[in-house]
């Protein structure tokens, strides 16, 4: 399986997608003209890796901004991740802790996602 690694731009953020090390991670502010378009690779990347995968995994989404059309696809994400047999599933939602809408976006993911073991950590600045 290939690893991808998408770097960072105005609009999109740097993306993780690491096999070998069970890594998942997400980056930056996230708008691109075309959300679904950006992230179909990445969802079909990430429904690839879970479907026998039971290896540890941890996933960091460090997001200082998401658009709507992003949060559409954040939540296929993580119906992906719900989906898994998520025993082996760490994810840590990093947020700004002077920017109280990363901590919001943490609390609608945990309460729609119960299920999964999602962390919230703050920092000081995304």
């Amino acid at each position: 399986m290939e690893n991808i690694n998408i770097q960072k731009t105005e609009d999109s953020p740097k993306v993780i997608l690491d096999f070998e090390k069970g890594l998942i991670e997400f980056e930056g502010e996230c708008y691109p003209e075309n959300a679904f378009e950006f992230f179909e690779p990445i969802l079909l990347w990430l429904s690839d890796y879970f479907k026998d995968n039971k290896k540890e995994t941890i996933v960091n989404f460090k997001l200082s901004y998401f658009n709507s059309a992003t949060t559409q696809v954040l939540f296929d994400i993580f119906d992906i991740f719900d989906e898994s047999g998520h025993e082996f599933l760490q994810i840590n939602w990093f947020y700004d802790k002077n920017n109280k809408g990363t901590l919001k976006d943490y609390e609608e993911f945990h309460e729609e996602f119960e299920d999964l073991n999602i962390q919230a950590i703050v920092i000081e600045e995304l």
